[in-house]
């Protein structure tokens, strides 16, 4: 009997954004709303989102999502930048970084001024906010909200899309969770994702493949930031 050829039903690349001012701190005490929850790329971060896109440019993906914020809205267009067509960038809310205060609100005139054919992933509701947030100490709501974005994908995608999904780095760490079927009573553990590390995850059509239906290629490769000294310069805590 001829064995079954594995089945790709789904092929996701997990990316943190570039370095941002948070990362690195401000001069001054007194900060915006927008500086405190959502600041931009740095200089490096810029550069570092530009090494990402190049590295990726050979994978035609058929979506780019990113969070609502600033910083993962600039990661994700410097990688649609590097893309042989046009593409637009799709915002998917609750790709927003755990500990995000949900007093926080942003525009798509604000995420225009960075990407202007920035829309709101069509699948939603129209009526859905663009950040959607849960507390860093919930651990049940981020769950919740990492297994909806991994069931978003699979609902829409299964035929063998790329999908790149630009995050944070503690919410990347719960799509992990959600995807490796952990839960609130599992022991957790970190990943200590670089700006601008890249996860591959391909997930198969069950039964498929015989060493599983959900293969790690690799976990928060940061190869192409070889040219940038001083790397890997990140804080988790800062997202």
């Amino acid at each position: 009997m001829e064995k079954q050829k594995p089945i790709i039903e789904l092929e996701l690349y997990l990316i943190r954004h570039g370095q941002s001012q948070g990362n690195v701190g401000y001069d001054k005490e007194d900060l915006t709303p927008q500086e405190q929850h959502d600041p931009i790329l740095t200089e490096k971060g810029v550069k570092q989102a530009q090494l990402a896109g190049n590295h990726l440019s050979n994978i035609n993906f058929d979506r780019v999502y990113s969070s609502g914020l600033l910083r993962a809205v600039r990661t994700a267009t410097e990688i649609l930048k590097a893309q042989t067509k046009e593409k637009p960038l799709y915002i998917l809310p609750h790709l927003a970084e755990a500990g995000l205060s949900a007093e926080y609100e942003t525009t798509l005139e604000t995420i225009h001024q960075i990407n202007p054919e920035a829309i709101l992933s069509p699948e939603l509701d129209s009526e859905t906010p663009l950040l959607i947030p849960s507390d860093n100490k919930d651990d049940a709501g981020l769950f919740k909200r990492a297994d909806f974005v991994l069931k978003f994908l699979r609902e829409n995608f299964n035929k063998g899309e790329k999908i790149a999904l630009v995050s944070h780095a503690a919410f990347l760490t719960f799509i992990v969770f959600s995807i490796m079927g952990f839960t609130t009573e599992t022991p957790f553990y970190d990943i200590n994702f670089a700006n601008t590390g890249i996860t591959r995850v391909i997930l198969y059509k069950k039964g498929t493949n015989p060493y599983g239906d959900v293969v790690f290629d690799y976990i928060n490769n940061t190869e192409h930031l070889s040219a940038i000294k001083n790397q890997p310069s990140w804080k988790n805590q800062d997202g």
